[in-house]
């Protein structure tokens, strides 16, 4: 069976509803990109690792994983530990903005956790593995380099979204230094328009295409929002245009986008096809509310 592993944070998700209500969910951007793989190829074998708490929201957490269909055989459970909270809050353009309180998240632990289960052993059977730079940020400095490390002694494929959020930061230099490590071993490159403004205040697609060619040989999916994304295969770029639809809430349309390419390219599907999957994924997510869309 097709294997794939997501690594990172999974978070108690608050989004407004009725009446000033709010709704739990759960979501977290790595985890995000497992639900929309597993949704998009359900007999992939689609693991979570991460670190969480052994409170009753944690239980909860990874039944609502387990119904999913993902599974939680790399989940380390942490004594006395909660899971990470956060808010989100979209205006009438579907734009997001987030409160978090993720101080102390359990996921920090992820790395550590996995060194002492097994470490690369546990990764290296899996036909994928996917990191996304807020599995990186979370951890300090020296787990960071330490996770980076183990990731590029990996025979398997590593795929990589950048996704910087600048909070996550002690600086810009730092979210540079690990983008351009884990560009350069991974395979698989997902990055969003978004993560050159911030970096490198690189604006222009084709030239942050070009930048990240300078770094890897891999496939580079390069997401820019309602114009699509542009691929870039042995050295040919394409544009993969979108298609129209009302936007409602933008949360989670990266990593859904990120789920539906790695399922299609797990599949054998071609780049192109794949990007094709993973706009459509994308724009089904944008047109409802909440990063993890109903079933």
């Amino acid at each position: 069976m097709t294997t794939a592993i997501s690594i990172g944070e999974c978070m108690v998700e608050l989004r407004p509803v009725a009446d000033g209500h709010l709704r739990r969910g759960f979501a977290g951007d790595a985890y995000n990109t497992a639900v929309y793989l597993k949704r998009s190829a359900p007999d992939i074998d689609v693991a979570f690792l991460t670190a969480t708490g052994d409170d009753v929201l944690s239980d909860s957490m990874i039944e609502t994983w387990r119904a999913e269909g993902i599974s939680d055989r790399l989940t380390f459970r942490i004594p006395g530990a909660r899971p990470a909270l956060y808010l989100i809050e979209t205006n009438e353009k579907g734009d997001r903005k987030f409160h978090y309180w993720r101080s102390e998240t359990p996921a920090k632990q992820w790395l550590r956790q996995l060194l002492a289960a097994g470490g690369a052993d546990l990764l290296d059977p899996a036909d994928l593995v996917y990191v996304s730079g807020i599995s990186l940020a979370i951890l300090n400095h020296a787990d960071r380099q330490a996770a980076i490390e183990l990731l590029g002694s990996l025979k398997t494929r590593v795929a990589f979204d950048p996704n910087i959020r600048p909070a996550l930061w002690k600086s810009m230099d730092e979210a540079r230094h690990a983008f351009e490590a884990m560009t350069r071993l991974a395979a698989i490159v997902l990055p969003s328009r978004q993560d050159y403004e911030l970096m490198y205040d690189i604006s222009d697609p084709n030239a942050q295409i070009e930048f990240t060619a300078g770094l890897t040989e891999g496939e580079i999916a390069l997401t820019c929002d309602e114009e699509g994304c542009l691929l870039r295969v042995d050295d040919s770029i394409q544009a993969m245009p979108t298609q129209a639809v009302a936007v409602v809430d933008t949360s989670g349309a990266g990593d859904s986008f990120n789920g539906a390419y790695l399922a299609a390219r797990l599949g054998g599907a071609s780049p192109q096809d794949a990007a094709r999957a993973g706009l459509a994924m994308a724009a089904k997510v944008v047109a409802q509310p909440g990063a993890v869309i109903a079933r």
